[in-house]
């Protein structure tokens, strides 16, 4: 199998989307290309303390509040198909998440989705994960399945989503502990369980000591590329930490990590001062560009520690063996198709990219042809 090799830079260094007034955090983004949508906008799905919101944007960059979607949720996904748009999010009671940072308050969430054609309107909630093998469950802490990423593979769709919990002390809350997948013929279930988790905390990994934190799957040119936010403890800082770490796979089951220190990772200051979080990440074929929106967290505990949502960008290079084919260098955006927006560029300087003005924004219209992305064939795998 080929190496994957991506060059990573952050598109700048503030945050594209801050909380707002009350919530201290805003996390876990997942979005949308203007080409999916029926309106020709960006949009991102986050959660405060209060729920899952929806905001959108012309360019990607600016981003306007829309709406809430569903209350005492968190961690949402968002999957497109052949005209409909399924919300997977972890669901839990009224105050919970709130009530949970009390010592002794046991978690318990389930996963849901909710449908819609237009964006606008959305159906009334369906369960599609709930807690159910004892790694879902940990005696102390409670029972815990979130962080859902749904992937089709052939004519089913797998599920990964994060279960189980487990105490992080200088945070002051749990973090997932596991990650694990389940399979169904439709993307509304029903859905059958593997029996043990495909990622887990090992002691002796630095990334990933504490949790395996989520992870965010997708199809790439007959394998699976994965981002996983490993939750770990630094010896050197004395505090706990999470990183976005680069994973691949030939059948979306075994994962390989392809770089040895992660791709993004805590500052020690600033915004991402302390941990960076869970991400969603899509790939442009027209652009050959990979944008990836993840969430950070500047100090650790909870009393004291502020989210907001940033924006990663990379570029491919292909290793096969010692012979190296690389893209082009210059890097632009998805764009909405009517867009008159801002633009950027991204040039590459050596291995890495140094940013110059602005980011192109290449405008598309209804009827432009798309590059289909090639098709994977995964290996069979059984269901447990």
């Amino acid at each position: 199998m080929n190496k994957q090799n991506i060059y990573w830079q952050l598109y700048q260094d503030d945050p594209i989307i801050k909380p707002g007034f009350p919530s201290p955090i805003l996390a876990d983004p997942s979005f949308l290309f203007p080409e999916d949508c029926p309106d020709g906008l960006w949009h991102l799905f986050a959660h405060n303390i209060f729920g899952v919101l929806e905001y959108v944007s012309e360019d990607g960059i600016q981003w306007k509040k829309r709406k809430s979607i569903v209350r005492n949720a968190m961690r949402p996904f968002v999957f497109f198909e052949n005209g409909s748009y399924y919300l997977y999010y972890e669901k839990y009671k009224f105050l919970h998440v709130l009530m949970s940072w009390f010592p002794y308050r046991k978690w318990k969430s389930h996963i849901e989705v909710k449908t819609s054609k237009d964006l606008v309107n959305w159906s009334d909630a369906k369960t599609v994960i709930v807690p159910k093998f004892p790694f879902h469950k940990d005696p102390n802490f409670g029972e815990s399945v979130s962080n859902p990423c749904l992937v089709k593979f052939g004519n089913r769709y797998r599920m990964y989503f994060s279960s189980s919990l487990v105490m992080i002390p200088d945070c002051g809350f749990c973090e997932p502990k596991y990650i694990t997948v389940a399979e169904s013929n439709s993307p509304l279930g029903p859905f059958s369980y593997f029996s043990e988790p495909i990622i887990s905390p090992n002691e002796m990994d630095p990334f990933c000591n504490l949790g395996a934190g989520s992870i965010k799957v997708i199809p790439w040119k007959g394998r699976y590329l994965g981002f996983q936010n490993g939750i770990f403890w630094n010896p050197v800082r004395k505090e706990s930490c999470s990183a976005i770490l680069f994973l691949q796979s030939e059948d979306g089951i075994n994962f390989d990590r392809i770089n040895h220190t992660p791709i993004l990772g805590p500052t020690g200051k600033g915004w991402k001062a302390s941990h960076v979080y869970a991400c969603d990440v899509k790939y442009s074929e027209a652009e050959k560009i990979f944008i990836l929106y993840f969430n950070a967290r500047n100090k650790a505990h909870w009393t004291k520690g502020k989210e907001a949502i940033g924006l990663f960008v990379g570029k491919v290079e292909e290793t096969i063996g010692n012979a190296k084919s690389q893209s082009k260098s210059k890097l632009a955006s998805h764009s909405n198709r009517n867009s008159s927006s801002k633009s950027h560029t991204f040039t590459k300087s050596k291995d890495k990219f140094n940013q110059t003005s602005k980011l192109k924004v290449k405008s598309k219209s209804k009827n432009s042809a798309k590059k289909k992305q090639t098709k994977p064939k995964p290996k069979k795998s059984k269901t447990k």
